[in-house]
């Protein structure tokens, strides 16, 4: 079977129109989040998880010394000991929660190559290729950290491309009101962005979702089933 890729600015109705997909369309379909949202995702490794829960915990007070000026004084001679080893410390977390990624993005690619294997049309709600494009792969906006352009080379050269790609279109000022997030200014932004990718993606097909629900679902449907006929020779 092969693989669709629903994206498009926060707003656009991927997730509705994923999860509609997998509940109605005439072949077996398996819905994969490929976004950032662990909240979101399905399908996620399980160290992910932890270092989200890690993340989200307040961290406690410390407690204000008030036993005299000898303890004062100790606390800051050991302050400055463990200073070079809190850095450390921070790198060594910063590094292992980037590998965890590569490993959380490759682990959902694994999935998808799992169903596809079981006969299954992987349908993709987001795509790290495609969400991160313009921001790792072939940046805008300056030289990016060498964390980004190494993600850009994993995502690049060690990530596999959906076989169909929709973005699902609206002005910024309409994905805007359905969902709150972000500026008008940046979904515009980030709407073109995603309708430039038509130049780099070899199936790739624009849906106006700032229409009917019912017609954009009927429209979306009907896309993947006319590539599914030609894909097996039958358009």
């Amino acid at each position: 079977m092969f693989t669709v890729a629903l994206i498009g600015p926060d707003g656009a109705g991927k997730t509705t129109l994923a999860k509609h997909l997998e509940k109605t369309f005439p072949l077996p379909v398996k819905y994969l989040y490929m976004g950032d949202n662990i909240e979101s995702s399905n399908f996620v490794l399980p160290t992910t998880r932890w270092l989200k829960k890690k993340q989200q915990k307040t961290k406690p007070g410390s407690p204000v010394a008030s036993s005299g000026q000898n303890e004062v004084h100790r606390e800051n001679q050991s302050s400055q000991k463990h200073e070079g080893s809190k850095q450390a410390l921070k790198v060594v977390k910063k590094s292992l929660g980037f590998t965890n990624r590569i490993l959380d993005e490759w682990y959902r690619q694994l999935v998808a190559f799992y169903y596809q294997r079981r006969g299954y049309l992987v349908l993709y709600d987001r795509h790290f290729i495609y969400d991160y494009y313009h921001f790792d792969i072939q940046p805008q906006n300056g030289a990016p950290s060498f964390k980004r352009r190494l993600h850009g080379f994993f995502l690049k050269h060690g990530f596999s491309e959906p076989d169909l790609v929709i973005c699902l279109d609206a002005p910024g000022e309409v994905v805007f009101k359905r969902k709150g997030e972000f500026s008008v200014e940046y979904l515009e932004k980030r709407r073109r962005q995603y309708l430039d990718l038509k130049n780099l993606v070899r199936n790739f097909a624009v849906v106006n979702v700032d229409e009917d629900l019912d017609k954009v679902k009927q429209e979306v449907s009907s896309i993947i089933w006319q590539f599914y006929e030609k894909r097996n020779g039958r358009g």
